[in-house]
């Protein structure tokens, strides 16, 4: 009997009217997790799709059937390319993987999510995933990637766990032990015990309210009443097991037999399964199993049985013999296909384990298996495909050890001595050429150099030698080459990287017309660069190459100042994206690429909004490196130091080496140094200005190396620049007039030039120094800068242009400070708006709209609307 849980499936119910959601339900084993999950779900009208996790269990364990269910219910023609790019890796009965750019993680979730929301579109669902306590840590991910991103109404998520997981925005249900009163209803007695055969407050004392105890407890035949002597010292067995077997110690041999098997075959046996392992026809298979459902150790779960709770069917199957278990393994392998692999393995049939795991896919257990194989099976391709899903589970460290190994052994020689030990050298540094080991298939191992190449980027660790050594050993692979010169322009090598550019479009590349529009726009050629991006997207021979032009293209572009069409372009890639079903996983990149500009142009509240929704998609490190970075800069900009300080701590290990070339090594220097400055750590600065004079390159920077000197300059580092530092577009313009005027220059010049650019932040900096510079013309700037840092909220930016007021003996008076309200005024009036006008659109009356348009005019110091207006853009109120 169900009892004493009304409050919890009040919550239930009050969440499925909330959907999307997640709720977990915890609680210690036993206490009516899944009972109560049973009983919410058992009178909805929804599709119920049902998973969970087992000890030991393999990555998305707990997802695999509740996207078997939705795939045979709605199909996977719900996701692009019919599940061939993400969910093929966990359904094999959908055919081969396609292995596309993204190496898989990011397009699994990305699809896991499409079919959930598709399938919800369809009919309210509700997803049930149980016992994540024993879940591996890819489908923790998997469930948190939900549980941020699901936006489709009718979702709803409801897992179990022992202990509360951390899922950011899941409501938590604690399931409490059960009062004595509610024990006795479950037992089926009176709530006062009279006329029992059980003593009921015996029972709930010694179950601690705990459901499944309680009933092995009178199941056991625990607590007749008797004298208190018998309550001191109930007749509970000894064991925990033993108490739990008490049940099933009654049932006839048929059923017990039944009950063996389903304890051996898994979390849910169906029906066909336990039928073919019993080896009884269905009259017979029913009469055995109706006992065990009548004492509810077996729950009927749609086609198949299920265990009453997992201690259960652990109590069983422990309470096996060797022999039993073997025997029954093997007639589970051989009756339910898709778990072959783990039954063979558990019966001790290492050589049908192997041939089960390579049927399913599950590469790592072949490798484990791998004595099994027969000769001349190809390990490398088995370490290749274990590589790619271990990435795909989101475990990289491990992915770039199996790629490495596959390197090892494809470059042993000929005749050589076998695999080369682990750690004993960098295949990569062996190009068949003069001191290199040879290899046996140069083509294999320049695909797997790129393979690991992938794999390092997404650790923001640097693969140019290894690119470089894949060119060399496959000359004529136009991808190897165009990613090869991907690589050297991230890194400054403009002139090589042009030269492989070109070389790899004349053999079929069409990615590389990408490289291309990108180093032409840093030459200055914008408009040749736009072209060149066209006819990329046109050419382009994937989904995820086609986004990435939008990518290149929006960076580019606010590399050079336009920050307005680099906004236009990242929109553009994102809303492509979401047609194409990538608007999470390469939309998520584009997000970074749509806040920078944004932040750039002031509107601060609205890049921040942008980069929460891309973090919550648990982008690779490298992308999440980047967003970081903006999020930082602003943080500094708005004087949240805090939050800066703790973001270029997340920043430095995922910018480990040079993986994207030297402007994002450059990039965390940067913000810890404005940091820096920002805390008044002149020294800290300092320390950080004088590791980059001494460890990098500058000239190979074309974004962060005046920034970088202009800071040098002020902390008293440098002078002069180095040679070649190249300035290109109207950004790196400002930025050396800063690092010039930082040397003894005008700053009147630099304000000139951020205004041309329209960076407002960067704008008020300069104002400030001019007016120091300036004492004449000082009041004008410093109101100026004033309003900037209302309008943009930046308190470090108020406070300089305050300090510099009171240093000057200037005063700056509250004019510019305007209210929300005024602000809202000031917008209408530059639309050309009369102040009747403003009134029907705010609901004011004229009069007041009129008070609000004269006590701007004042503010600003302006002699008309006109005047106003154009105060207002020049200060960047509007």
């Amino acid at each position: 009997m169900f009892v004493g849980r009304a409050a919890e499936l009040a919550r239930l119910a009050a969440a499925r009217e909330r959907t999307p959601g997640l709720v977990l339900v915890v609680g210690e084993a036993g206490i009516g997790k899944s009972r109560l999950v049973g009983e919410f779900v058992s009178g909805l009208d929804a599709f119920v799709a049902e998973g969970g996790a087992d000890p030991g269990c393999v990555a998305y364990a707990p997802f695999v059937p509740v996207l078997r269910g939705l795939v045979r219910q709605y199909g996977a023609g719900l996701v692009p390319g019919g599940g061939h790019r993400g969910l093929a890796r966990l359904l094999p009965e959908l055919g081969e993987v396609e292995e596309l750019p993204g190496l898989g993680r990011a397009r699994l979730f990305e699809e896991v999510l499409l079919l959930v929301e598709r399938s919800a579109e369809r009919r309210p669902l509700v997803l049930v995933l149980e016992d994540l306590h024993w879940a591996d840590q890819a489908s923790i991910d998997l469930l948190v990637f939900l549980a941020r991103n699901l936006m489709a109404p009718g979702v709803l998520v409801v897992a179990t766990s022992r202990e509360a997981l951390r899922v950011p925005g899941a409501e938590v249900i604690r399931v409490p032990p059960l009062g004595r009163d509610d024990v006795a209803r479950m037992l089926g007695r009176d709530a006062n015990g009279e006329s029992s055969e059980l003593d009921i407050d015996l029972i709930a004392a010694r179950s601690e309210g705990n459901p499944l105890f309680a009933e092995a407890l009178a199941d056991a035949g625990a607590a007749t009443p008797a004298s208190p002597a018998r309550r001191a010292s109930p007749p509970t067995p000894a064991s925990l097991r033993e108490l739990l077997l008490a049940g099933a110690e009654r049932l006839p041999p048929e059923g017990l037999d039944v009950l063996r098997i389903a304890a051996v075959a898994g979390r849910t046996t169906p029906h066909d399964v336990l039928r073919a392992v019993a080896g009884l026809d269905d009259l017979a298979l029913d009469e055995a199993l109706r006992p065990v459902v009548r004492a509810r150790l077996l729950l009927v779960d749609g086609d198949g049985y299920t265990f009453r709770h997992a201690l259960i069917r652990d109590a069983v199957y422990d309470d096996l013999l060797p022999g039993e278990r073997r025997r029954l393994h093997a007639r589970c392998a051989e009756a339910h296909p898709e778990l072959a692999a783990d039954h063979w393995y558990a019966a001790g049939e290492r050589r049908r384990a192997f041939e089960a795991a390579w049927a399913a896919r599950r590469w790592e257990r072949v490798l484990e298996l791998w004595d099994q194989a027969e000769d001349g099976a190809d390990h490398v391709h088995v370490l290749e495909l274990a590589a790619r899903d271990a990435l795909c589970e989101g475990d990289a460290e491990r992915a770039e050890a199996l790629a490495t190994r596959a390197l090892e052994e494809v470059s042993t020689p000929p005749g050589g001595s076998g695999v080369l030990a682990h750690g004993s050298g960098d295949p990569a540094r062996g190009s068949g050429g003069l001191g290199g080991p040879s290899y046996r298939d140069p083509v294999r191992a320049a695909r797997l150099l790129e393979l690991r190449v992938a794999i390092r980027d997404l650790l923001g660790e640097e693969g140019l030698d290894d690119l470089r050594a894949a060119v060399r050993l496959a000359p004529r692979e136009s991808r190897l080459i165009g990613a090869l010169a991907t690589v050297l322009a991230w890194n400054g090598q403009d002139a090589e990287a042009r030269t492989h550019a070109e070389e790899a479009l004349a053999l079929g590349d069409a990615r590389s017309l990408t490289t291309l529009a990108a180093l032409t726009a840093l030459d200055g050629d914008l408009e040749a660069a736009s072209r060149l991006y066209a006819r990329a997207r046109a050419a382009a021979p994937d989904d995820d190459s086609l986004l990435v032009t939008y990518a290149s293209e929006a960076d580019v572009l606010e590399a050079a100042g336009e920050h307005a069409r680099a906004e236009s372009v990242a929109r553009e890639g994102i809303a492509r994206a979401r047609r194409l079903g990538l608007a999470r996983s390469r939309g998520g990149h584009l997000a970074a690429n749509l806040a920078e500009p944004l932040a750039s142009m002031g509107r601060w509240a609205e890049a921040r909004e942008v980069m929460r929704a891309a973090l919550a998609l648990d982008p690779p490190p490298i992308h999440r490196a980047w967003i970081l970075m903006v999020l930082g800069t602003i943080a500094v900009w708005e004087g949240a130091l805090d939050e800066a300080e703790e973001i270029v701590g997340k920043v430095r290990p995922l910018m480990r080496g040079r993986s994207r070339g030297y402007d994002s090594c450059l990039e965390p220097d940067l913000l810890e140094c404005r940091l820096a400055l920002a805390r008044r750590d002149p020294g800290r600065a300092g320390r950080v200005v004088d590791h980059v004079l001494a460890e990098h390159d500058l000239t190979l920077s074309r974004r962060y190396a005046w920034p970088l000197l202009a800071l040098a300059a002020g902390l008293g580092r440098v002078r002069e620049a180095p040679a070649g530092v190249a300035t290109t577009g109207r950004v790196q313009q400002a930025h050396r007039a800063t690092f010039e005027a930082e040397c003894g220059g005008s700053w009147a010049e630099a304000v000139a030039c951020w205004r041309a650019v329209g960076q407002p932040y960067a704008l008020g900096q300069a104002l400030v120094r001019a007016a120091e510079q300036d004492p004449a013309h000082a009041r004008e700037r410093l109101r100026e800068a004033v309003a900037i840092a209302g309008h943009l909220g930046s308190e470090p930016l108020r406070r300089a242009a305050g300090a510099a007021a009171a240093t000057l003996r200037v005063s700056l008076g509250d004019e510019l400070v305007l209210s929300a309200r005024e602000r809202e005024v000031l917008g209408l009036v530059a639309e050309g708006l009369s102040n009747r006008q403003i009134a029907e659109r705010l609901f004011i009356s004229a009069r007041t709209s009129g008070v609000h348009v004269s006590n701007i005019m004042a503010k600003l110091g302006a002699g008309s609307r006109v005047e106003a207006v154009a105060v207002a853009r020049r200060t960047g109120l509007i």
